[in-house]
């Protein structure tokens, strides 16, 4: 299971402090668990970028936190298809665009690295992309 330290900023609403009810509802929520992650999201498409790697924006159905997704593929190279997501606050949101996407995952404490090209496995990353974006052969 993953173990997650929640930060202030990523709050369903900035501006409105949560209830120690409402706060222990979002940290609860299953988007924060690698294991049940996928369940429940609506997705708006941001776009694709010039690698090819396409960028979406998911809100958690339960708690209404926002993730940022990125999902690429080398398809030449067996089990290479990778995918990142993390939480991204309301502020970077507002400027996020396909061009952009890979240098947000920066500035986030921490996100979920995953896809064939890692076994099938879902992990918590910290970090720069980039290395993760080199093409290579998966496991």
């Amino acid at each position: 299971m993953v173990t997650w330290t929640p930060r202030p900023s990523f709050n369903n609403c900035d501006e409105i402090p949560m209830t120690n009810e409402v706060q222990r509802a979002n940290n609860a929520c299953p988007c924060l668990d690698a294991e049940a992650h996928f369940c429940g999201f609506e997705k708006k498409t941001i776009g694709v970028d010039e690698q090819y790697g396409e960028v979406t924006l998911w809100t958690c159905k339960k708690c209404g936190r926002k993730w940022l997704h990125y999902f690429v593929e080398y398809e030449y190279l067996t089990a290479a298809g990778r995918m990142f997501t993390g939480v991204i606050s309301p502020a970077a949101l507002a400027g996020i665009t396909a061009a952009n996407a890979v240098g947000a995952f920066e500035a986030m404490d921490w996100y979920f690295r995953g896809g064939s090209a890692f076994g099938g496995k879902l992990l918590r990353t910290t970090g720069s992309l980039k290395p993760w974006l080199l093409p290579f052969p998966g496991k």
